[in-house]
């Protein structure tokens, strides 16, 4: 058993079920192991989640990284963000969620943040990043004329971070690939000169 088996295990759970309402004991069964067995890597739930919680912002962040490539263009990022929802699949991926599985990324950042002010600095630089890395983007394209001239890099960056986060809580009924393919095709729409 590894640390790293650990914590995706520890992560399914809080995500599919909420941190308050996992215990330790939950994730050793899940594991098929004693609560010794975690308590061999981790002093407590909570270290446990502090230490989850950078494992996934890390792995996050390097796929968004990956996306945004300075070789792939504003529409190719958002195609791979919206209608792909890659970084989502990327996620259950690590985890090991099924891909038609619901991981409430929203809620459990809610909770943590709130029972863990700590992290939430944490989320935010990873939300800056993202923000930034998008402006530069935009910018980007505005310059080569890809997309509008009066458009506000930062504003439109941080639209589209708030798109992203808002589109994971949305009920399954607005999750389907074709209806994404509609959003991005309006939200292109309204961008390209």
């Amino acid at each position: 058993m590894t640390k790293e088996t650990i914590i995706t295990a520890a992560l399914r759970l809080f995500l599919l079920h909420g941190y308050k309402s996992v215990s330790l004991i939950d994730v050793a069964n899940e594991l098929g192991i004693t609560k010794g067995g975690i308590y061999h890597y981790f002093s407590s739930k909570d270290e446990l989640l502090q230490d989850a919680v950078h494992f996934f912002l890390d792995c996050t962040a390097a796929r968004y990284k990956e996306i945004m490539n300075s070789k792939n263009s504003l529409q190719e990022i958002l195609h791979f963000l919206l209608v792909e929802n890659s970084v989502e699949e990327y996620s259950k991926k690590l985890i090991g969620v099924d891909s038609t599985g619901s991981i409430d990324h929203v809620h459990f950042a809610i909770e943590i943040v709130r029972l863990f002010p700590d992290i939430q600095q944490r989320v935010q630089q990873h939300q800056l990043f993202l923000c930034r890395t998008l402006a530069a983007k935009i910018q980007a394209e505005k310059e080569q004329g890809t997309i509008k001239a009066s458009l506000d890099p930062e504003a439109l960056a941080v639209t589209i971070v708030a798109l992203l986060n808002g589109q994971k809580s949305l009920a399954a009924c607005f999750q389907s690939v074709e209806l994404r393919k509609k959003v991005l095709t309006n939200i292109w729409a309204i961008l390209s000169s």
